[in-house]
């Protein structure tokens, strides 16, 4: 398997193209181009499926002929998996596999350094990736860095959290208009907000009401469900209906979010 920047370089010398052409008809720089396929600049998904659809490939054959991407995403959904469980040392041998790899992209070895962080409550890690992402003018149209985000939001950063929440509630104000993936990666977000400033106190401010009435344009789907769910028992929260809240933790224990109902903050 190689990086993806040398995937990308060999596509196109494969189509006989020059770093200009392999560019034209997307937003992206010859120069920032050239430094992603040198590995200088990151390589964010968004602007790797907007070059691929500029030169009409499909990002399925992209990675079946260039990259084996199952590893990665093996790498990544066991990573969320450990998380939602609360297994650290599980957390800590998926991550010390993604950082012993050349091919692991530098948004997923910092996933993976900001979970192990959160699980172990340490916070060492976590300034120098916040500043690696939301440096970028334009950090909130990639979908890695939003992901990156929800990671870092932490009880003892969130003053410094909620420009940033409300920069994507800016840009993202009808949550419905969007697809369900990038809804599921913002709603995220809004409920680890949601849940971190409740550990830290019952009052609320108005980044809290913000957000949720930000997460009540949610669509009802089934593949948000469980985050409707979680939005809805923060709602309680605040709105003191705490029986129907205590409800909403039941039905998550019922159904086999134990994990997640029990570390819900009342």
């Amino acid at each position: 398997m190689i990086k993806i920047g040398k995937a990308m370089r060999a596509l196109r010398v494969n189509l006989g193209l020059t770093q200009k052409q392999m560019v034209k008809g997307t937003k992206i720089s010859i120069t920032h181009y050239s430094k992603m396929e040198k590995g200088q600049n990151r390589i964010f998904v968004d602007d790797l499926i907007e070059i691929l659809k500029a030169r009409h490939i499909s990002l399925s054959d992209f990675f079946s002929r260039y990259v084996d991407k199952s590893n990665v995403l093996n790498k990544s959904e066991s990573l969320n998996m450990a998380f939602y469980s609360n297994d650290l040392d599980k957390a800590k041998k998926i991550k010390k596999d993604i950082l012993s790899s050349k091919e692991s992209s530098i948004e997923l070895k910092d996933r993976a350094i900001l979970i192990v962080d959160a699980l172990s409550q340490n916070n060492k890690n976590l300034e120098k990736v916040m500043k690696d992402f939301f440096l970028y003018e334009n950090w909130t149209e990639y979908d890695s860095a939003i992901i990156i985000l929800s990671n870092s939001i932490r009880t003892t950063n969130l003053e410094n959290i909620k420009p940033l929440i409300f920069k994507l509630i800016k840009k993202y104000n009808d949550l419905g208009t969007q697809n369900i993936e990038r809804q599921r990666r913002l709603g995220t977000v809004g409920i680890n907000f949601l849940f971190n400033f409740r550990k830290n106190s019952k009052g609320f401010d108005n980044t809290v009401v913000a957000v949720l009435k930000w997460l009540e344009t949610l669509s009802c789907v089934p593949e948000l469900g469980i985050i409707k769910e979680i939005y809805r028992y923060f709602l309680f929260l605040y709105t003191d209906r705490g029986e129907q809240a205590r409800n909403i933790k039941e039905t998550l224990k019922l159904s086999g979010y134990e994990s997640i109902s029990s570390n819900l903050p009342s």
